[in-house]
């Protein structure tokens, strides 16, 4: 975990999978395919129909440029190699930093991939 101003906090993996994912939960449904086969005599005429059907379940898809821009943001806070005042408080502690890391943090922590732990 993460100390900064007195406060910890850690990585939530759940919500940034949430995030990532283009489906919601439970929408991870099997797909048909359907093949349809006509049997026809040395006539021509219709004699049968063969039906195939195949199901599978979709694979896992995520949404890349949300992805791209959270890793940036974790390579922003992980990079940044200054140190931070704990003793300050968090509105101090985090006021001298730069800008790209004052938006990787607030961002993450808004959307709850960074979470407060106590």
């Amino acid at each position: 975990m993460l100390e900064i101003g007195g406060i910890f906090y850690s990585v939530d993996l759940n919500a940034m999978d949430d995030i990532l994912s283009l489906e919601k939960a439970g929408e991870n449904k099997d797909v048909e395919e359907k093949e349809i086969k006509e049997i026809f005599d040395d006539e021509g005429k219709l004699v049968g129909k063969d039906i195939l059907t195949r199901q599978y379940t979709k694979g896992k898809e995520i949404d890349g440029p949300k992805y791209d821009l959270i890793r940036m943001f974790f390579e922003v806070l992980l990079t940044y190699n200054e140190e931070i005042d704990d003793e300050l408080g968090i509105d101090r502690a985090l006021g001298g930093t730069p800008l790209p890391f004052k938006i990787a943090f607030n961002t993450l922590l808004e959307y709850g991939i960074i979470k407060e732990s106590e």
